[in-house]
C-alpha cells in the first residue's frame, strides 16, 4: 500500500464496493487503473487528470489533498486562469511558457539551505543538456519549445544587459 491508496481507500463512501468506485470513475479512467491506485501499485508520481478524476468522483476528496498523499506538490484547489495579456501570446510562446510551467512542476525543489551557486551560462548549459536528453528520448516536440524558451530568455536577457551597460560616449 502507499500512503496514496490508504487516503483513497479511507475516501470511499460507506456502502460503496469498488465496482461502485470504478463506475464513479468510468468516465475518466479504465478498472485496471482505479484497481492498481486502490492496491498501491501505481506510478510513484500520478499524472493529475488521474488524481483529478478521484478528487470528484470521491466525496470529500480534495485535489490538494490527493497530491499531499501522493507527495507531490500540493499546489491551489482552483485551476489557474493567467492574466489577460496571455491572449497575445503566440502559439510559440504559449508552448515555451506550457513546458516551463511542466518543468518547474516536475523538478524536485533545492534543499532550502543550498545557495544558488549557478551562473548564467551554467544554467543554460545544463538546460541544453537536457534538451539532448529530451530528443534521446523522442521527446523532440517538447526539446523543440523548451528551446525556443531558452533562446527567447537569452535574448531577452542580452537585450537587459546590453542597455543596462553604460556607453562609452555617456560617461
Amino acid at each position: 500500500m502507499s500512503a496514496l491508496s490508504d487516503y483513497l481507500n479511507a475516501h470511499i463512501p460507506d456502502g460503496w464496493s469498488k465496482p461502485d468506485v470504478i463506475r464513479a470513475l468510468s468516465d475518466h479512467l479504465d478498472r485496471t487503473t482505479v484497481y492498481r491506485y486502490l492496491a498501491g501499485n501505481h506510478s510513484r508520481n500520478p499524472p493529475e487528470y488521474v488524481l483529478d478524476a478521484f478528487a470528484q468522483a470521491l466525496p470529500d476528496c480534495t485535489i490538494t489533498e490527493l497530491r499531499h498523499a501522493a507527495g507531490a506538490p500540493t499546489g491551489e484547489q482552483d485551476p489557474w486562469t493567467p492574466p489577460l495579456e496571455a491572449n497575445r501570446l503566440t502559439h510559440a510562446q504559449r508552448a515555451a511558457l506550457e513546458a516551463l510551467i511542466h518543468t518547474i512542476v516536475h523538478t524536485e525543489p533545492a534543499p532550502p539551505t543550498t545557495p544558488a551557486t549557478h551562473t548564467p551560462e551554467q544554467t543554460t548549459h545544463q538546460v541544453r543538456a537536457y534538451i539532448t536528453q529530451l530528443r534521446t528520448t523522442g521527446q523532440d516536440e517538447l526539446a523543440d519549445r523548451l528551446e525556443t524558451s531558452l533562446d527567447t530568455t537569452n535574448s531577452a536577457l542580452g537585450s537587459v544587459l546590453k542597455s543596462s551597460t553604460p556607453r562609452a560616449d555617456s560617461i
